[in-house]
């Protein structure tokens, strides 16, 4: 079976719906912010600040490609659909399932975190980020599932009832 994107802004849940997905399906997990770690032997934090976005989205591309196509569950980074050719790749590779969650609660989930760089740059309006990017998720997902007060055994049971529809 082709394998499962899950895409989403930062603070969907992503990381932690793959690891539920796994228990429940028994595949092998990819996240491509630590397949980035490992590869670029760097943490994204130091990627942002040492090279910039540019380049950690070129790293974040090449990372994508090199994704299992097959029985994966992939938890992708927040801003994996930017590239246009990153949009293309997941529509023919798989199928990819759009964790859609609210600006107040990807608020609510992210307020004590210090690890995103894009999320502690108090320059950037995050809530305009993630209006400019739905489109670009909507455009990629297969299924959309609404993850605002649900829990991970919810979402996982969603996504498990609509791949096997």
């Amino acid at each position: 079976m082709k394998s499962i994107y899950l895409v989403g802004f930062m603070g969907s849940g992503k990381t932690s719906v793959a690891t539920h997905l796994q228990s429940v399906l028994n595949w092998t997990v990819q996240d491509t912010d630590q397949m980035i770690e490992d590869y670029y032997q760097m943490n994204i934090p130091s990627i942002f600040k040492e090279k910039g976005e540019e380049i950690f989205r070129e790293y974040e591309s090449n990372i994508l490609h090199q994704t299992k196509k097959e029985n994966t569950i992939v938890a992708t980074g927040g801003g994996i659909i930017e590239k246009e050719v990153n949009r293309k790749w997941l529509r023919v590779n798989g199928t990819v399932i759009f964790l859609q969650t609210s600006w107040k609660e990807i608020e609510r989930r992210l307020k004590d975190d210090s690890s995103r760089p894009i999320w502690n740059n108090q320059s950037r309006d995050k809530q305009r980020l993630l209006e400019e990017r739905l489109p670009k998720y909507l455009e990629v997902a297969d299924y959309i599932i609404y993850t605002d007060g649900k829990n991970v055994e919810e979402i996982t049971s969603e996504i498990i009832s609509k791949i096997n529809a």
